[in-house]
């Protein structure tokens, strides 16, 4: 009879440790099972999105104050009179200010994941009166240091250029491509000789195209620094023109849509008018810092 109880008692106990058994094993079941979903939806989470920077912007807007200096030289001559139009500068010769004070604008257009289109709108007009220092030929007529002569420069430039960014990363992009620029250059020169009043006009305007090379690096989070340059010379009918113009600058992202910086500009431009009345060339070159702020999406 001892030993029936014993029986049973060992088959209650081994019964008891099957059931604590089979607990345990649901629940460590249920709770891989409700880890799961958590642990992969923590693995299928998307990267966080990149830091706003010029390499992100698909549309921005740049406005510029350029604190620089030019240099203006030029010759005029009129194919009807025998004398050569002396080369002057209009900074030395006829005291137009070197300094540049000047208000420009940028606006770039992102084109599908790599390529780049920038539209760049500026303009120069200055005025100046003052006696030669020497006998200038200037077109039909001849300024001497005793005429006072009132001159004025105007340059209109707009300038269209597209890359394709053959080296993109997420912190740093390089592309080439090709820029049209529209020029439109005019010189005045109004004296009272003994003779009368003279006036003489000079201008041109034509087309031309550049080769371009456009690269951005952001530093950090914050920070980035830009650079490009663009060359070439080239003939259109009787109008051959050159450009050269090169920047760089460095940019602190305020907010993910504003940005300030700091730059450099350099830009030398000419123009060559050989079938006009009157002819001549005409040559500006701009350099100097310059301050912007720069709106982006």
């Amino acid at each position: 009879m001892r030993s029936l109880y014993l029986t049973a008692a060992l088959l209650s106990a081994a019964a008891t440790g099957a059931t604590a058994t089979a607990a345990t094993a649901a629940t460590t079941a249920a709770t891989a099972a409700a880890a799961t979903p958590a642990t992969t939806a923590m693995a299928q989470e998307a990267p966080p999105p990149e830091p706003a920077s010029p390499i992100t912007d698909h549309f921005a807007f740049r406005a510029s104050a350029f604190l620089g200096s030019a240099s203006t030289d030029g010759e005029v001559d009129d194919p009807t009179v025998p004398t050569p139009g002396t080369p002057f500068s209009l900074e030395n010769d006829f005291k137009l200010s070197p300094h540049v004070r000047q208000v420009r604008a940028e606006f770039m257009f992102r084109m599908r994941e790599r390529g780049r289109l920038r539209v760049d709108l500026w303009e120069l007009t200055r005025t100046g009166v003052a006696n030669p220092p020497t006998t200038i030929v200037y077109g039909g007529h001849t300024f001497t240091p005793t005429d006072l002569v009132a001159s004025e420069f105007n340059w209109h430039q707009v300038d269209i250029t597209w890359t394709y960014s053959f080296l993109k990363r997420n912190r740093f992009e390089l592309g080439a491509g090709l820029g049209l620029h529209l020029l439109e250059a005019e010189a005045n020169a109004n004296a009272t000789l003994v003779t009368g009043p003279v006036s003489e006009r000079f201008s041109g305007a034509g087309p031309f195209v550049t080769a371009a090379l456009d690269g951005t690096w952001r530093i950090s989070r914050r920070f980035a620094v830009s650079a490009r340059g663009q060359y070439l010379k080239l003939t259109v009918s009787s109008v051959k023109g050159s450009l050269a113009d090169y920047h760089g600058d460095v940019q602190f992202r305020w907010r993910p849509n504003l940005a300030f910086g700091l730059g450099y500009e350099s830009t030398r431009t000419r123009l060559d008018v050989s079938k006009g009345n009157p002819n001549g060339f005409m040559q500006l070159g701009t350099h100097g810092p310059e301050l912007f702020v720069r709106a982006s999406f």
